[in-house]
């Protein structure tokens, strides 16, 4: 059991877990800087959103670590708390390691309580190839049949093979759920300058663990992987991270199949580099659909902070995304320490080291 101090991590509101975070990273003795990427836009309240990127232990390691919460906004609240407890535990790391921690990628999802950004991209869609044609999809005529009520949330939730067409992404119709853009995100443009800011070929191994919340069950936190299986990246995965790993593509995952994936990106950056998501359950598919079907029709109007009606749908997508349940929050830090010590372990191996990252 956590003790409500070590729980106090977690925030469903962006400023107070931009506040937690900036202060375990300023009080962390293995944090070397902070690099703060300013939104363009305010929060609900007038507050200055930003992507803040922590860098830990040394910066010109050979192996490195990189944990990213807040890609899909609403979600942040519980990256962010694995993320200011990783700094608040960690004293030191192994010489040759460096973790690199960017929080709230999507900063505008975070403060709106949405899971899109502030143009209604889905980021985790978003990383396709925009000069190419664009992939299609069957998702905007499913979302159709929603809005015309032609058939039940409930129906589309508890069928399986629905459910994935739905979330699979498409870009056509930007009202509609899963959108993934007509161009690079702000949120994409973000990675792409860590990207080249790491320096990804002089590296020996990089793993991503990208933090999510909403799918699978309650408080379990699931490592997906989304690569080839044939690539040796995928290899490298399930060394780490053993027989716990699901696979979408092998029908393993309670992840279905999806377009312009974050993970793509990292994958197209070499061998070397592996991806994993780590996928906490909530609650049932049929309830995500509900609250994302009512935020997602809010977010065609204007939308006022102060008008009850709002605050009743972004609450609710809160409290589903990140439930304020001590129960749960437990769940999710007892794996989130899990995963990471996992990650850590796994790179330090590879590259021969003395495995204790705790002290």
């Amino acid at each position: 059991m956590y003790t409500d101090a070590v729980l106090n991590v977690f925030s469903q509101r962006y400023p107070d877990a931009r506040e937690k975070f900036m202060s375990a990273a300023e009080m962390s003795s293995i944090v070397d800087k902070v690099n703060s990427h300013q939104h363009t836009l305010k929060g609900p309240r007038g507050e200055k959103l930003f992507c803040d990127i922590a860098w830990a232990g040394n910066l010109n390691a050979k192996q490195v670590l990189v944990l990213v919460s807040g890609l899909h906004g609403v979600e942040g609240g519980v990256g962010s708390a694995i993320q200011s407890d990783f700094l608040t535990r960690h004293r030191r790391l192994p010489a040759d390691l460096c973790v690199v921690l960017v929080h709230a990628l999507n900063p505008w999802g975070l403060a709106w309580a949405s899971r899109s950004d502030h143009e209604g991209i889905d980021v985790n869609r978003n990383f396709v190839d925009f000069s190419a044609p664009l992939p299609t999809s069957k998702s905007a005529d499913i979302w159709k049949t929603l809005i015309d009520k032609k058939v039940d949330i409930n129906t589309v939730g508890s069928d399986r093979q629905q459910f994935d067409l739905l979330s699979e992404g498409q870009y056509d119709d930007p009202t509609a759920l899963y959108f993934g853009g007509k161009k690079a995100s702000w949120s994409r443009q973000c990675i792409e300058q860590l990207a080249g800011q790491l320096h990804l070929t002089e590296r020996e191994q990089v793993i991503v663990i990208d933090l999510h919340s909403g799918l699978g069950p309650y408080g379990y936190g699931e490592i997906i992987s989304d690569h080839p299986v044939t690539n040796p990246a995928r290899n490298t995965v399930l060394d780490v991270f053993g027989a716990s790993v699901t696979e979408p593509a092998l029908g393993t995952s309670s992840s279905g199949l999806k377009q312009g994936l974050h993970d793509y990106f990292w994958h197209a950056q070499g061998d070397h580099v592996s991806f994993v998501t780590l996928e906490f359950g909530t609650f049932s598919s049929s309830e995500m659909l509900r609250v994302l079907f009512a935020d997602q029709q809010l977010q065609q109007h204007k939308i006022s902070w102060q008008d009850e009606k709002t605050r009743e749908i972004k609450y609710a997508m809160q409290d589903f995304f990140c439930p304020d349940e001590k129960r749960w929050q437990e769940l999710v830090l007892f794996r989130g320490r899990q995963v990471i010590e996992m990650a850590l372990n796994g790179l330090t191996s590879l590259n021969g080291l003395d495995g204790n990252v705790n002290n």
